[in-house]
C-alpha cells in the first residue's frame, strides 16, 4: 500500500486522510502553521480528502457508482453520482470535522442531501 492509500488518521465513520495527503498540506506555504492552529483551510482540505478517499474506495468496489475527473476549467477534481445512490447515502453519513461557520450559505444549492454530513439530527 502506498503512502497515498495508507491512512494517517481514520475517523469513527471510517473516513480518513492518507499519509501522502497530509504531507501535501504540510508542504504548502504556511501548511504547518495552519495545521497546528486548526485553521479552517486545514479542515476544509481534511474533509475534502475524506470525501475523495471514501468515493475512491467505493468506486474500486463498484466503478459505476460515481465518476471523478479533473475539471480543467475550475482546476479541481470533480465528481458526479446519483442523488439517491450509494455514494450520496455514504456522504450523508459522514461526520464533519472542524469548525463550521453557520452564517455561510449552504453548499447544497440543489437540496440533494436530506441529511447533511454536518447535521447531527
Amino acid at each position: 500500500m502506498s503512502d497515498f492509500e495508507t491512512p494517517l488518521y481514520r475517523e469513527s465513520d471510517g473516513t480518513y486522510i492518507s499519509i501522502a495527503q497530509m504531507h501535501f498540506f504540510l508542504n504548502r506555504k504556511e501548511g504547518k502553521t495552519k495545521f497546528k492552529s486548526g485553521h479552517e483551510d486545514f479542515f476544509e482540505y481534511y474533509n475534502l480528502c475524506r470525501v475523495y478517499n471514501l468515493v475512491s474506495e467505493m468506486m474500486k468496489e463498484s466503478p459505476e457508482c460515481a465518476i471523478m475527473y479533473w475539471d480543467e476549467k475550475q482546476g479541481v477534481v470533480s465528481m458526479g453520482f446519483p442523488t439517491d445512490g450509494s455514494v450520496a447515502k455514504a456522504l450523508a453519513g459522514i461526520d464533519h470535522a472542524g469548525v463550521i461557520d453557520d452564517d455561510d450559505e449552504e453548499d447544497d444549492d440543489f437540496g440533494i442531501f436530506n441529511k447533511k454530513p454536518w447535521d447531527n439530527g
